[in-house]
């Protein structure tokens, strides 16, 4: 092939490399922000990635044209195969081109490689800057999926993560609403209208924060998790996906033996340490921290085996089930249950709650009763211990009920456990049937001879033909 083509195709690619964009660098640097190949290349194992879609066209005059607005790559992660996209809002403001992403979400559906999106900038561009110019058109829809649906059609199917580390609006913040898991850095903001739609719309002039803060979600249950910076984001997208497969082995936390210890006989008490000591010498990746704090959601590993970890928190409002704790509970099951995580409840609840002017009342309110129909169609073993109370419907929505359709997998309780204690529903439920009463330290070492038992999640998803549910958006 002649030198001077391939000459041609090399200069206009080099165009897209941090090193041809000073002033861009500059002033993603200045904002304390990593480039969108930065970004990618912290993400992606070296020399494993493989880019698409650079060129987006071929003008009039034969020139190439390079995409804009962001980068896009298939490579690992620890050795597996990912997806990740990146906006680059230095180029024009990170929207979306010609259908830049469809093709790599038909690959993600077909092949079930997980998806990590970064996604700040302002949607997509309403009018593409090739359009009507004559241009040989190089990227559109390929494969199955439009943007939108396909995400929908992943949803359950395969492992998606949206970090935002900036402004994120319209589409932008739909893919981010599309994701099982979304990690926003301190001062970003998601929202469907940005502030130019809304300074047109209302007259108001307000800053992307002031419209639609991650703060604001963190507490309400848009983001599932909060972080400081976009290394931070980046690692705990890492720990996410790295969940997905087990551990050869783990080792108990250092606190094990002695997890009895943690819990009281009454009185109020903090349910992390429980968690920390009955779970391996790891970090594990709570959920949702500051929204529905009653209850912890978070995965972790036992003796190697990630499970999903399930725990009422007697510290907040004494560990009662409201309604945004009964909302998590139902999503963190069913992200479990879709991709194959064994589930361990830690029981230690009064009862479900729901909030009046006076504050949180005992009762039920069908953001409770959703859980119960998210726990009958849970597939994925459950195993739950009763550390004191199941007060009322708080046992059916920790870890659902014996029925026909799934019986628990390991259903103990602990000499501390409050058996027949009057409660608002005592005389419809009673949750208080048990497998055995077990000593706290023997808890760790019975779900891990339980966990043998089970092929790894990993190899039950490849055995999947068709996904189980979708798992529910914001």
């Amino acid at each position: 092939m002649r030198d001077f083509l391939i000459k041609k195709l090399r200069d206009v690619k080099a165009l897209r490399l941090d090193a041809s964009r000073p002033l861009a660098v500059e002033k993603v640097r200045s904002m304390g922000h990593l480039t969108a190949r930065e970004r990618t290349a912290t993400l992606l194992d070296p020399g494993s990635e493989v880019e698409f879609g650079s060129i987006a066209a071929r003008d009039s005059d034969g020139e190439w044209v390079p995409e804009s607005g962001g980068v896009d790559f298939v490579g690992t992660i620890d050795g597996r195969p990912v997806i990740t996209s990146s906006t680059d809002y230095t180029d024009r403001g990170g929207g979306y081109g010609a259908a830049r992403l469809e093709h790599l979400i038909s690959l993600a559906h077909q092949h079930r490689w997980p998806v990590a999106f970064f996604v700040d900038g302002g949607g997509s561009r309403a009018r593409h800057p090739r359009t009507g110019l004559g241009h040989l058109e190089l990227s559109g829809q390929i494969g199955r999926f439009t943007l939108f649906d396909g995400m929908a059609e992943l949803s359950g199917w395969v492992p998606t993560v949206a970090i935002v580390s900036g402004p994120s609006f319209a589409g932008h913040a739909s893919l981010a609403g599309f994701s099982d898991v979304v990690i926003a850095t301190r001062g970003s903001a998601i929202g469907m209208g940005g502030p130019p739609m809304v300074e047109a719309a209302l007259g108001l002039t307000l800053t992307p924060q002031e419209l639609a803060g991650v703060e604001m979600h963190d507490r309400t249950g848009g983001i599932d998790l909060l972080v400081d910076n976009e290394p931070a984001a980046i690692q705990s997208a890492k720990q996410y996906l790295n969940f997905l497969w087990d551990q050869p082995d783990g080792r108990p936390s250092e606190s094990a033996d002695r997890i009895g210890d943690l819990v009281p006989e009454s009185g109020s008490y903090d349910i992390h340490p429980v968690i920390q000591a009955l779970v391996d010498n790891e970090p594990i990746l709570e959920l949702r921290p500051n929204f529905g704090p009653s209850v912890v959601t978070a995965l972790g590993r036992i003796n190697g085996r990630t499970v999903g970890i399930l725990a009422n928190n007697p510290a907040i409002d004494a560990g009662v089930i409201t309604e945004a704790a009964a909302t998590k509970i139902g999503r963190f099951v069913e992200l479990c249950n879709t991709y194959e995580y064994p589930l361990v409840s830690l029981i230690d609840s009064p009862y479900t709650a729901i909030e009046t002017q006076s504050g949180l009342q005992p009762g039920l309110s069908r953001w409770h009763t959703r859980v119960l129909q998210t726990q009958q169609r849970r597939t994925v073993p459950m195993a739950s211990i009763q550390l004191r109370n199941a007060g009322g419907f708080s046992g059916h929505l920790m870890a659902g009920s014996p029925t026909g359709h799934t019986v628990p997998l390991w259903q103990v309780a602990w000499p501390t456990a409050h058996l027949g204690e009057s409660d608002p529903f005592a005389a419809t439920r009673n949750f208080n049937s048990f497998d055995d009463v077990i000593e706290p330290a023997e808890t760790r070492s019975g779900l891990s001879r339980l966990l043998r038992h089970f092929t790894s999640s990993a190899e039950r998803r490849s055995g999947q033909p068709k996904k189980k549910h979708t798992i529910d958006t914001w």
